[in-house]
């Protein structure tokens, strides 16, 4: 249990960027299961249910296509305001966004809103802001610390729906999701500093000199400078995560936004549907710790390979899903099981191969690869709802492509003194 000794102001960061990926997970995923069908019965005169769910997912995917120019913004941007400050900038602006979302009567205000929350949550709410918080809080612990942070993204997943069920006006529901946004920013002010040092304790909260630490400190910050864009373009890691882990994010993506609609299809009852939704996010909060502790155990790399081959086991129960109850339990389980881990492995694997204060220079580059995840959402828009099978043995393929990108990962050996990746840097 030493692992999880991260220090009073240490658990307040893992719990604000809990609720900083809980947003994410909100404002850009989970909600394509609740919004479509509250607007679309809410503006008939958008063209229906069917119709405002074809455009929500074509809308998410260019979003996120859109994301990747605005991922190495936001990236450049943390790296020299701070991730606090763009922490509290980008709530804000969702909170904007949630509220012109709720009331527009606008059928293109509506989709502009949908681009510019994808855009935004993915970057500052799951990217940048937490993810870089993170590796720079707990370089050595990072694999638990991201273990208990990521449970925000199934937590989402398993309370979002039933709360925005319970309020029941679209335009209250994305009420309360502004009000969550500024909350999340008053957090972030409050709560957040861009490393542990300024907070007055160590990372990892590991006992060590204060001089000693400041010193590692300004050694690794200098270190980071020579990732240049050359020098991480150049780096065959810098591909294989991005492209690779991106490709098991879409197969995560195309799971989860259309979770429900498929057991629906299968013959499954709607109101039976909802709850095995909760049902599978119970599983993946769970899941997000036991990735964590495999990943502090036998490192991230074979923890990768194995979360791949999970994802083709999940989507292979879904492509073969028949709405009996025995096939829907599986899909729980090992759906739940799947994408219980991507939050935190990501993360992980970038900080493991670039460093504490590395991983934001990396992740300028590798951030915006990932966004071919939202592919995802153009496949489905273009197959239709009517043909999600069809769109998971898409998903298959590109997943096990994922997982030979994962195998193929060199991870690199570490400075015994300041705990960073050594030769990484004429690469």
């Amino acid at each position: 249990m030493k692992n999880n000794h991260f220090g009073r102001k240490g658990w307040a960061i893992i719990l604000y960027c809990c609720f900083s990926y809980y947003l994410a997970a909100g404002l850009s995923t989970v909600t394509l299961n609740w919004y479509p069908a509250a607007f679309g019965a809410l503006r008939p005169e958008w063209g229906g249910v069917q119709a405002v769910a074809g455009l929500s997912n074509l809308m998410s995917g260019l979003g996120g296509w859109l994301g990747i120019l605005f991922a190495m913004l936001f990236s450049v941007l943390a790296s020299r305001f701070g991730s606090r400050k763009m922490a509290i900038a980008g709530n804000i602006l969702c909170a904007v966004f949630c509220l012109i979302f709720a009331f527009t009567p606008n059928l293109f205000v509506f989709c502009a809103m949908i681009i510019c929350n994808t855009i935004v949550s993915g970057n500052v709410q799951m990217n940048v802001v937490p993810n870089n918080i993170m590796n720079i809080w707990f370089p050595k612990k990072k694999g638990m610390a991201l273990g208990w942070a990521t449970m925000g993204l199934p937590l989402c997943t398993a309370t979002l729906i039933l709360i925005l069920n319970r309020i029941g006006s679209p335009s209250g529901a994305y009420g309360f999701m502004a009000l969550l946004c500024l909350t999340a920013a008053v957090l972030a002010a409050v709560l957040v500093k861009d490393t542990p040092e300024q907070a007055g304790v160590t990372p990892d909260n590991e006992p060590a000199d204060r001089e000693y630490l400041l010193m590692i400190s300004r050694r690794q910050r200098e270190m980071a400078k020579k990732l240049t864009t050359a020098v991480i373009l150049r780096n065959r890691n810098t591909w294989l995560i991005g492209i690779g882990m991106g490709l098991l994010w879409l197969a995560t993506i195309g799971m989860i936004s259309n979770f429900i609609p498929h057991l629906v299809s299968c013959g499954l009852e709607r109101f039976v549907a909802v709850p095995m939704l909760t049902v599978t996010s119970l599983i993946a909060i769970a899941a997000s710790y036991v990735w964590g502790f495999i990943d502090q155990r036998i490192g991230i790399k074979k923890t990768c390979v194995i979360s791949g081959i999970w994802y083709m086991a999940a989507l292979l129960i879904m492509i073969r899903q028949d709405g009996t109850m025995g096939w829907v339990w599986a899909a729980c389980i090992f759906v739940g099981c799947s994408v219980g881990g991507i939050g935190n492995l990501i993360p992980s694997m970038v900080g493991s191969c670039f460093g504490r204060f590395g991983f934001i220079e990396a992740n300028r580059i590798i951030a915006p690869l990932q966004s071919i995840r939202y592919l995802g959402f153009v496949i489905i828009s273009a197959a239709g709802m009517q043909n999600l099978v069809v769109c998971y043995w898409v998903f298959l393929i590109f997943t096990a492509a994922g997982t030979v990108m994962m195998f193929l990962i060199r991870i690199p050996q570490y400075d015994e003194q300041t705990g960073d990746p050594v030769g990484i840097y004429d690469e």
